[in-house]
């Protein structure tokens, strides 16, 4: 019982507070990623309506909105299991596993990719910037994971 409690210590000891911090991030980003592909499916009617009773709503400025509003359940349910492969990603890189970084880097980058290839929606460069500074970030640690 005490060998166990040493090796927990000891990785609590060498995961950095960047890479917790990452983690945590991840954890709460792709938690939300996780809600919005429950509930926007459910409430979509509603946010469509509610997005063209906007007095200022025009339909060709929002229509990559109305794409991923309308997207469905196939859509959102690939969009969970992305989020969901995220987390776990983030899970055994919390862990200093190494095979985190593929888990975390895979999702992401087909999270990435999912709304040009399925909606035909241009990717955003802000979501382009974000998903490679992550990717990046986690790739400094990889030489502190096992």
């Amino acid at each position: 019982m005490d060998e166990f409690q040493n090796d927990n210590t000891e990785e609590a000891v060498k995961r950095s507070r960047s890479l917790s911090f990452l983690c945590i991030m991840t954890f709460i980003f792709s938690g939300l990623g996780i809600l919005s592909s429950i509930i926007t499916p459910l409430g979509a009617d509603i946010m469509k309506q509610y997005m063209m009773s906007d007095p200022n709503y025009d339909e060709a400025v929002m229509a990559d909105s109305m794409k991923v509003i309308e997207a469905g359940w196939g859509y959102y349910s690939l969009t969970f299991v992305l989020a969901l492969g995220s987390i776990i990603g983030a899970i055994l890189m919390w862990k200093l596993k190494k095979n985190g970084f593929h888990f975390y880097a895979f999702s992401n980058l087909a999270i990435l990719f999912v709304p040009t290839l399925v909606l035909d929606i241009t990717i955003s460069w802000y979501a382009i910037f974000f998903t490679l500074s992550f990717i990046g970030l986690y790739a400094f640690h990889l030489k502190f994971m096992k």
